[in-house]
């Protein structure tokens, strides 16, 4: 038996060496120890080959030889063991290999060193050596290496290609390498790293597939889409790389003295649930127009500088939208930034060994779009900080500064009507604010929106003089018939929370089919239930200033959607003024658990109640409320809220008529379900007409829109009320009105 191996091994040799020779393609079968001289082309012979390498050597060898192609066509090679490798090649130079139909369970498909001009096109490599658990430590080196499709060690222009190499540890994996063109591979699904580079530089990486690159069993922070540890002047655009543990993570700790000058572009980093793009310690970065959103964190940039972060889409992230911890000369342009419990936040924190005296100062953030967030931008113990140019529409704090502040400045700025504060300087330091435009021309009003010395003598001045305002305000001293009606304006701005669930934009649209009143509800989408506020504000120039002092409830109806809700949720409601001041009712109940699959009434006592205990935060009076949030919680669950029929209600219903101006009949009282309303108006009104029954429970509701002064006939249909007696609640913009209703069979 082992006579006719050699003779076999032989012939091999024989075969190959004419092949060198005639420069002709000869075709073999897959055999251990296969060794492949220069100068020949080889075609392996079709077939499945279950054969695992047991010397760890590699099945087939190209050592010490140039000039080799070796076609894998309708070849399918099983490792058995994931253990060794189907290709090992080694001081090689210009080796083509193609078309492997599938090369599974070896520790990696091809292991290359100290070689170049390596191709690799058209193979499977995939299901070889997969770990779903442990730690990864992404400073080992290549003796380390986790397994998975391509290994690269100490080589030079390896170009792969058109592959697929996935459901396994690393899809390519670089070390100590240069010049690799890395492009329209599917490397995703895997549980360590699409990309793997470590000291590798100028490469290009694009069009590749690297979505969901996590490990399922273990924290995904440690996993990445691209992982590059000290890795420098490479080219990253236009991949794939979401959904996983890091879309990119880029590590230079301890070797910041090495410039980075790594331009990532075009790519998709979303959904991550650590963060979308890491970079740390890290300088001359570019990242230019990637997709950052529905992660954790959308671009953490700890301990970075002198990067430039410009028109990236950075939304509905569930910490911040840009995190820079004692960063530096770092420029943030041109981005939109929406959606974000922290729109970009920069700060010191407590310094790592080796950096204790690098601080955070001299930024740059120009130009920036900014909307939704709840706090747009806050800078903590940042110096010489640089902001103009930028559009803040609707945040709830559109800046807040803490801290030592020094040196900064906040120039030629758009605010429009955030809800809390556009400025909050809490620095004792002064900060230079001038020439912005605000969306509202009212100097008290901008002086309401901004929290300096004048509100707290601790904190330092904004000189926010010389400044323009765009439109004069309206103020509406008295809330309207009912708030959850177009073209009213509904935001939510989610609260700092942890990804849980799939990642999944708030948005905040009418619903028209699904309501209790009206033309329509307000309905908010979330896929991460963590601290959503949803938050009333009028439109255009129309600024609230209500006057609740007559009022004595806030009444709304809910209905919540999601069978995976219960457990631990709060629901608060909050009442604000212009100066941050704001009365909180947190309900003792499980609101949205009660409201589920149905449309359910509550109403909220203005003072409090032991249902709905009232706090105090801050000036507010109830001659000068500017604003309603409703805040929801629910621990991570992803749900869908309907809100309808939000109207304030007055302290003492009578059953009379309040201003002398309005007449209103209603015939045949008793009667059966259709009763004739007649109404005289002296003005045009909008009529929020609600049922109770004996228990003082909402039975039904309407709103009846813009009816025009004069009188009126309208048929109403009590059909869906059971015999006996309810209350009518008719109120207008002034006035109300209650009268019994009696029921007969």
């Amino acid at each position: 038996m082992r006579k006719h191996h050699i003779i076999r091994n032989l012939f091999l040799i024989i075969l190959l060496l004419l092949s060198s020779i005639l420069q002709a393609q000869v075709y073999l079968p897959l055999s251990d120890n296969l060794s492949i001289p220069g100068n020949s082309i080889v075609k392996i012979a079709a077939g499945v080959y279950p054969m695992s390498d047991s010397g760890q050597d590699g099945l087939i060898q190209v050592n010490n030889v140039s000039n080799v192609v070796i076609d894998g066509d309708s070849v399918e090679a099983d490792g058995l063991d994931s253990g060794g490798y189907l290709i090992r090649i080694t001081n090689a130079s210009h080796v083509t290999i193609k078309n492997f139909s599938l090369a599974q369970r070896f520790k990696y498909a091809v292991s290359i060193s100290n070689s170049d001009h390596i191709t690799i096109t058209a193979c499977n490599f995939s299901w070889n050596k997969v770990d779903s658990a442990g730690f990864i430590n992404v400073w080992s080196g290549h003796t380390e290496a986790l397994g998975g499709g391509v290994l690269c060690h100490q080589c030079d222009s390896v170009n792969v290609f058109g592959n697929i190499m996935k459901y396994q540890n690393d899809g390519v994996a670089l070390y100590n390498s240069k010049n690799a063109s890395i492009r329209f591979n599917d490397f995703s699904w895997n549980t360590s790293y699409g990309i793997r580079m470590y000291f590798t530089d100028s490469c290009h990486l694009h069009n590749n597939n690297a979505h969901h690159i996590n490990r399922p069993y273990t924290d995904p922070s440690d996993c990445a889409a691209l992982l590059m540890i000290v890795s420098n002047a490479n080219l990253v655009e236009y991949n794939d790389l979401r959904y996983s543990g890091d879309g990119v993570f880029l590590g230079q700790y301890q070797y910041s003295n090495i410039p980075n000058n790594n331009i990532f572009r075009y790519n998709d980093c979303s959904g991550s649930p650590h963060n979308a793009i890491e970079a740390t310690f890290a300088g001359g970065n570019v990242f230019r127009l990637n997709d950052c959103s529905r992660s954790h964190y959308g671009l953490w940039l700890g301990y970075s500088f002198n990067n430039t972060v410009d028109s990236n889409l950075i939304e509905y992230n569930h910490h911040s939208g840009i995190a820079i911890d004692r960063g530096y000369q770092n420029t943030i342009t041109s981005n939109w930034i929406s959606g974000n419990p922290e729109g970009i936040v920069l700060w010191e924190g407590s310094p790592i060994s080796g950096y204790q005296n690098q601080t955070s100062h001299h930024y740059r953030i120009d130009s920036n779009f900014l909307s939704a967030n709840s706090v747009a931008v806050q800078a903590e113990n940042t110096e010489n900080l640089r902001m103009r140019g930028n559009q803040f529409e609707k945040n709830h704090t559109a800046v807040r500064i803490t801290g030592d502040t020094a040196g900064d400045s906040l120039n030629g700025n758009f605010f429009d009507k955030s809800l809390s504060f556009e400025i909050e300087n809490l620095s004792p330091d002064l900060l230079e604010a001038n020439g912005n435009i605000f969306y509202i021309a009212d100097p008290q009003y901008i002086s309401g929106k901004i929290y300096d010395h004048q509100d707290d003598p601790a904190k330092g001045t904004v000189n926010w003089q010389i400044y323009t305002g765009l439109v004069n305000p309206v103020y509406v001293t008295s809330p309207p018939v009912e708030l959850s009606e177009p073209p009213s304006e509904w935001f939510s701005y989610p609260e700092i929370g942890w990804w849980l669930g799939n990642p999944q934009a708030i948005t905040i649209s009418w619903d028209t089919a699904d309501k209790i009143m009206g033309n329509a509800s307000v309905k908010l989408q979330t896929g991460t239930g963590w601290f959503n506020a949803l938050s009333y504000r009028d439109t255009g120039s129309r600024i609230p200033r209500w006057d609740l002092g007559n009022y004595g409830y806030l009444s709304f109806w809910l209905k919540s959607q999601n069978s995976n809700l219960g457990g631990f949720q709060f629901f608060k409601v909050r009442l604000g003024s212009v100066e941050g001041g704001y009365f909180e009712y947190s309900s003792t109940g499980s609101v949205l658990n009660q409201s589920l699959n149905q449309w359910k009434n509550y109403v909220v006592p203005l003072f409090g109640s032991a249902s709905w205990p009232i706090t105090q935060t801050g000036p507010i009076f109830w001659h000068d409320v500017n604003y309603l949030e409703i805040y929801t919680d629910t621990y991570g669950v992803g749900y869908e809220l309907l809100l309808d029929g939000v109207e304030f209600l007055l302290a003492t219903p009578t059953s009379g008529i309040r201003n002398n101006e309005t007449e209103i009949r209603i015939s045949p009282n008793p009667g059966g379900p259709f009763r004739t309303m007649t109404i005289d108006l002296r003005n045009n009104e909008n009529l929020h007409l609600r049922i109770f029954n004996p228990c003082g429970q909402t039975v039904s509701s309407m709103l009846l829109e813009e009816i025009p002064a004069g009188r009126h006939e309208t048929v109403l249909d009590f059909s869906c009320l059971a015999p006996g007696l309810y209350l009518l609640y008719i109120r207008g913009q002034h006035w109300e009105k209650t009268e019994k209703i009696v029921m007969i069979p």
